[in-house]
């Protein structure tokens, strides 16, 4: 079993990414908390020493339990985008910079929706959560050069996406 204080520093520093992380997937508040709660849990019942990144342990278990509800509701993985921190970063003195970052941001979304969905689940983990690619690896079961392929990827076509909306 963990330790108290290890397990509650643990929580508090992963508590609200991952409810976010879950809601993306289950769109529902409850089961969002059932998921990370479950996770901290197991996390809980384990062996000291025996993970060695928590953070993405508790990822891969709460993705791994947002994946179980869906297969159970039939639906398929989707990640929410409509409610994403914003990704497009920067500001300016110039009036026109906010609604300018706000349409920027839209097309962006936009352009994101559009990628398979492990490419979207990889390009969130990389630059909302700030995953690293060995991170991303372990909570979706993939190699980490198979990371570094999809989020060349998904980048390139991020990109190529994102300037042929802008040039319309």
């Amino acid at each position: 079993m963990a330790s108290g204080e290890t397990l509650e520093k643990i929580v508090t520093e992963n508590e609200a990414p991952l409810l976010r992380y879950a809601w993306r997937y289950l769109q529902n508040e409850s089961l969002a908390q059932d998921a990370v709660q479950e996770s901290f849990v197991k996390y809980s019942q384990t062996i000291p020493g025996t993970i060695f990144n928590p953070r993405a342990w508790l990822y891969k278990t709460a993705r791994n339990y947002c994946l179980n509800i869906l297969r159970k509701q039939h639906r398929r993985p989707e990640i929410d985008l409509e409610h994403a921190e914003p990704v497009v970063a920067g500001s300016s003195s110039q009036p026109d910079a906010g609604l300018i970052h706000a349409e920027n941001r839209t097309v962006l979304l936009r352009c994101l929706n559009r990628l398979k969905a492990k490419h979207k689940e990889a390009v969130i983990l990389k630059l909302e959560h700030g995953k690293s690619y060995r991170e991303i690896a372990e909570i979706m079961n993939l190699s980490v050069s198979n990371v570094g392929f999809i989020l060349h990827a998904a980048l390139k076509e991020l990109k190529q996406n994102f300037s042929e909306e802008i040039s319309k």
